[in-house]
């Protein structure tokens, strides 16, 4: 069976098993997040943004919702590879998972005095074929949080740094 079918297969059986687990799905399926600190009041709503780095050529977009009252958001980061969607066919032999947008999970916020930090969980990086850690500090402005990140791959020196912005989305009426 090829990666590409594993994953399928994967995806297919964790829906499968969701569905099955839970009658009522969540508001946002993205998965729950640990927030803490004094201004976590300030993060209440539905945020949308993105990311890019000009060192790994990558990007992708933020979701992060907090409902007032609440420890524990929901959100996810979509990361789009080096020429990701636009890239050309793998070749023959090559992982075509190396070129296929990633969900990355949200392990941790804080918000304090304005300034949110948080971390990822830990992911695989196509750019070095390794684990990486990816970390993130941005400050709130109103609607908006800009901030940068900083990715260190496990046991190598090399750093790769970034800029995000999210904004809160205005409620439906």
């Amino acid at each position: 069976m090829s990666r590409l079918n594993r994953l399928a297969a994967v995806l297919l059986t964790a829906a499968v098993s969701w569905s099955c687990a839970s009658d009522k799905p969540p508001d946002n399926p993205a998965p729950a997040v640990p927030v803490a600190g004094s201004n976590v009041s300030a993060l209440v709503g539905k945020w949308q943004g993105d990311y890019s780095s000009t060192e790994t050529g990558r990007s992708g977009s933020i979701t992060f919702e907090i409902k007032s009252g609440d420890k524990v958001a929901r959100g996810d980061v979509l990361m789009v590879p080096k020429g990701g969607l636009d890239a050309p066919p793998p070749a023959a032999g090559s992982d075509p998972l190396a070129t296929m947008p990633q969900v990355l999970q949200i392990s941790f916020v804080n918000a304090e005095g304005g300034v949110v930090k948080g971390t990822m969980d830990p992911y695989h990086d196509p750019s070095c074929d390794c684990q990486v850690e990816t970390t993130f500090v941005g400050r709130v402005s109103g609607d908006t949080i800009e901030g940068t990140f900083t990715t260190n791959p496990t046991g190598k020196e090399t750093i790769s740094t970034g800029r995000w912005k999210m904004v809160r989305q205005k409620p439906k009426s």
